[in-house]
C-alpha cells in the first residue's frame, strides 16, 4: 500500500506540473508538490473517515439483515 501512495503521489506531483499549465496555470514544482500534498491529506482523511462509518453502520446494518432474515424464517415455518 505505501509503494502504490508513494507511485501515486510522484504521478500526482508531475500531472500537477504537466496538466494545470493546459489551464492557464502557470506552476512550479514546488508548487505542484504542495498542491499533491493538501489533496493527499484530503484523500487520507477521506480514507479514514469512509472506514470508520462503515464499521460502524456495517455492523448495524448487519445485525438488521440477521434480524430481518429470522423473520421471514419463521414465517416460512408457519406455512
Amino acid at each position: 500500500m505505501a509503494t502504490s501512495s508513494l507511485i501515486g503521489f510522484g504521478v500526482s506531483i508531475w500531472a500537477n506540473y504537466a496538466v494545470l499549465p493546459l489551464f492557464g496555470f502557470k506552476v512550479k514544482l514546488a508548487e505542484s508538490f504542495a498542491i499533491t500534498l493538501i489533496f493527499m491529506v484530503i484523500s487520507i482523511i477521506r480514507s479514514y473517515l469512509v472506514r470508520r462509518f462503515f464499521a460502524v453502520h456495517l455492523k448495524r446494518f448487519a445485525a438488521w439483515c440477521q434480524e430481518l432474515y429470522g423473520g421471514f424464517v419463521n414465517l416460512r415455518r408457519l406455512s
